[in-house]
């Protein structure tokens, strides 16, 4: 007979005993001994005349003497005074006391003896309406249909009261790609939470200093002009932001569980969907309501308003434009008219559209954004000219004589040198500014007309050689800086014998003290020593 339990094998041994079965005969029938078929009943019996508590420590074998028994109290003592002592320390220890056994039990005893570190219990706490709102990531491998393996990022945003959740899918999870999904999110809730939590991660927080967090500038210009104050977690404590992190496995086990996706753009309708038709209207376990009828009837109204004209989330970059008139950005290239060739443009990229500007910054091209690393090209035909026009020296005389006035010398021996293709060499050096400043090629082409090096490679080798390579960044936060410097009035230090006056004492006695100008101290102080009864200015 097959017996499924303990409990199984006591309920056949009683019963069948009740019906005239011996020891024996149960010995044999359930393949046990005969001692314990007895301790069986004798347990049973004993419960039924003398009844039995639940709570009542159950029975156990005596643990057997240990060499190290004798030793406790010696292990308990020095706990106590160095309660980081190693285990070889202890051993060392009990061997001078007499201790005959090995090192391994000694260790397994320590383990069990040091005192464990007591974790503060987790608190849950509830706040009110519109006050908080927490934000985080989550990242997904997915198996689409129709594009392959992708890595996702999932972006999080629930409100702390009403438990309302917002979510998203991005291929990236860099800066801009944060504030345009906290865009999105405070418009989808109609409103911002007056503080958020967030996780230390570069895109909010630079590094942390003396127990502070140092946020990114660019992230406080962000979230200021949503008028939201971030507050930053510690370090490794995921139970700060536990409204958060439980929800990743309702979206998990509800939206992606089940589902198969074509490719990224059909789990973002989806996830729009989810949010409407299943996240808003479930009962959450917490709160036992439903977070969109939370939202509506009480935390809406508590949210602060959303500003008139939302923050600008565009990317912006400087770029030279190449010989052939296009402009790289993420592996791709977009076109530009050719009057403007060799011209540092300002690029505003969006998450949509890549709008390119000129010197003035007026919008000279509009594209559609192509994905990153797709390594294609986008040419408008109408910013294309004649061929002589696309090599010429003409287009790029312009740029090239408003480097300096060496310049012009330069160009004409660079013609001499090069009748056939002097635009070629002109087009090169103003390449360079790419990596160099301006006045820094001005220097090179003088460099060059001193020894009569009329050559685009010429140049590139002395700017290598005198001066330091710089990106197109760099260079306009100097200028900026240069700028600021001379707006702002010089400071000139005074004698530090001035400030010597400040620090003498006024008598006590009321007696007054005349300073070096011949003024009373005590007039500085009294307001009814003036004429006009104002005081100092």
């Amino acid at each position: 007979m097959f017996i499924r339990s303990r409990e199984e094998l006591e309920h056949l041994l009683v019963t069948l005993e009740a019906q005239g079965w011996g020891i024996r005969a149960l010995s044999r029938r359930f393949g046990i001994s005969r001692n314990m078929v007895r301790r069986i009943l004798r347990k049973h019996d004993d419960r039924r005349d003398h009844g039995h508590d639940q709570l009542a420590p159950k029975s156990k074998r005596a643990p057997c003497l240990s060499k190290l028994d004798p030793f406790v109290e010696k292990i308990k003592e020095l706990l106590e005074s160095y309660p980081g002592i190693t285990g070889q320390r202890v051993y060392e220890e009990l061997r001078d006391a007499g201790y005959q056994g090995g090192i391994s039990i000694v260790r397994d005893r320590l383990r069990l003896m040091r005192p464990k570190p007591k974790h503060e219990p987790v608190v849950r706490f509830e706040t009110e309406p519109g006050q908080q709102g927490q934000m985080d990531w989550s990242p997904y491998t997915i198996r689409f249909t129709r594009s392959g393996t992708q890595k996702v990022q999932c972006f999080s945003y629930i409100l702390g009261y009403s438990r309302r959740h917002y979510i998203d899918f991005t291929p990236r999870r860099d800066f801009y790609t944060l504030i345009r999904r906290h865009r999105d999110a405070f418009e989808y809730f109609g409103g911002v939470p007056t503080q958020c939590l967030y996780d230390s991660e570069k895109t909010v927080v630079l590094r942390w200093e003396a127990g502070r967090a140092v946020l990114n500038p660019h992230f406080i210009a962000f979230i200021t002009h949503y008028r939201c104050q971030p507050i930053i977690c510690r370090p490794r404590r995921p139970q700060t932001k536990g409204k958060i992190e439980a929800p990743f496995q309702y979206v998990e086990k509800n939206l992606l569980g089940g589902r198969s996706f074509s490719d990224l753009e059909e789990l973002r309708r989806m996830a729009r969907w989810w949010m409407e038709n299943r996240s808003d209207p479930h009962i959450h376990d917490t709160t036992r309501r439903a977070p969109l009828e939370m939202f509506l009837q009480e935390e809406a109204s508590a949210l602060q308003p959303l500003p008139l004209h939302p923050y600008d989330t565009a990317e912006v970059a400087l770029r030279v434009c190449g010989f052939d008139g296009f402009l790289e950005f993420e592996t791709n290239r977009y076109s530009v008219p050719y009057e403007h060739m060799a011209d540092i443009l300002a690029m505003k990229i969006t998450e949509s559209e890549v709008l390119i500007y000129g010197p003035e910054l007026d919008l000279i091209a509009a594209h559609e954004r192509l994905p990153a690393g797709a390594v294609k090209t986008i040419e408008n035909p109408q910013h294309r000219t004649a061929k002589s026009l696309r090599y010429g020296l003409e287009p790029v005389r312009e740029a090239f004589t408003a480097l300096g006035e060496a310049a012009e010398e330069f160009l004409g021996g660079l013609k001499q040198s090069h009748p056939r293709n002097p635009g070629f060499h002109a087009r090169y050096i103003l390449g360079l500014k790419d990596r160099y400043h301006c006045d820094d090629i001005h220097q090179a082409l003088r460099h060059a007309l001193r020894y009569g090096a009329y050559d685009g490679k010429a140049v590139e080798r002395i700017l290598k050689a005198r001066a330091t390579p710089r990106t197109l960044e760099s260079i306009r936060n100097e200028r900026a800086g240069q700028q600021l410097k001379k707006a702002l009035p010089e400071v000139q230090q005074r004698p530090l014998d001035q400030y010597e006056e400040l620090f003498k004492e006024v008598p006590r006695n009321g007696t007054s003290e005349t300073r070096a100008d011949g003024t009373d101290p005590k007039s500085l102080e009294d307001p009814e020593a003036h004429p006009d009864g104002e005081g100092p200015r």
